[in-house]
């Protein structure tokens, strides 16, 4: 089988022709040159981009809605920060604009919490403007702290907050976050008064309940030792002496002397 071979086109010549040659061999390798740098630095700002999304926000709200004016954010951040310090736990807020698809707002929740905060305990409340949803995100140590009817209550009053339209997305924002606040603050106070074994308050009757067991039980064992002799007593048998004693009017028993007394031979 014979190959057909093309007719090779035959280049143009000339002086200047003759002076680009050489330089167009280079031309494939200056191209992959020049595209290795815009290549890297779109990648760059893909992985700046990606850094600045998974970054936590330094004030603990990240607002992508633009919802918050500068002072309700600056108010915001800094009951946050109390919070988190009264409760020693991470406070997140994050509001986005859009999901990405396949996302739930509660699985973007719980996702951000944990690349935000790790294993410290953290709670997180996201919000979607697009979808007008809404889902918090607590972490392990939330659930044994507090009763787990609680906290559903809380992310279900939250949620009934953020879905009233009658309100502004600010309003909404705001009032869900200190919403939840107050009730975690609430909480943390009775976990705390019940976990303490000596209130002020309480202090007497904790010194009392010791004075009276040991009382009671001092009782008991003395209860119990005569206890113990009456019944060793119950066991003894008593036995009157036998006395011969004679008849007398013919009664059997009826004479004789059994017993004497003596008195003072002085007394008349």
């Amino acid at each position: 089988m014979k190959v057909r071979e093309l007719p090779q086109r035959k280049l143009p010549s000339g002086p200047v022709w003759d002076k680009l040659c050489p330089d167009m061999r280079y031309a494939p390798r200056l191209k992959r040159h020049l595209l290795f740098p815009a290549y890297a630095g779109v990648w760059l700002a893909m992985a700046g981009w990606g850094a600045a999304q998974t970054a936590p926000p330094a004030d603990g709200i990240r607002d992508e809605t633009r919802a918050l004016t500068s002072e309700s954010h600056r108010l915001l951040a800094e009951e946050l920060k109390q919070f988190s310090l009264n409760l020693k736990c991470d406070a997140w807020i994050q509001a986005t604009s859009f999901m990405p698809a396949g996302l739930t707002v509660r699985r973007q929740a719980q996702i951000t919490r944990r690349e935000w905060s790790g294993t410290r305990p953290a709670v997180l409340m996201a919000y979607d403007r697009a979808s007008n949803s809404n889902a918090m995100s607590f972490s392990p140590d939330f659930w044994e702290r507090y009763p787990a009817a609680e906290l559903v209550e809380i992310i279900q009053e939250a949620r009934r907050i953020q879905a009233d339209t009658k309100l502004t997305l600010e309003e909404r924002l705001t009032q869900a976050t200190r919403y939840w606040m107050d009730r975690l603050r609430s909480m943390e106070s009775v976990r705390l008064k019940q976990s303490l074994w000596l209130q002020r308050g309480e202090k007497p009757l904790a010194l009392a309940v010791p004075i009276l067991l040991g009382g009671g039980g001092v009782i008991l064992a003395l209860l119990g030792i005569v206890s113990r002799r009456r019944s060793a007593r119950a066991g003894r048998r008593f036995l009157l002496p036998e006395v011969q004693v004679g008849m007398r009017f013919g009664a059997a028993y009826g004479g004789g002397v059994t017993s004497e007394i003596k008195t003072n031979a002085g007394v008349q």
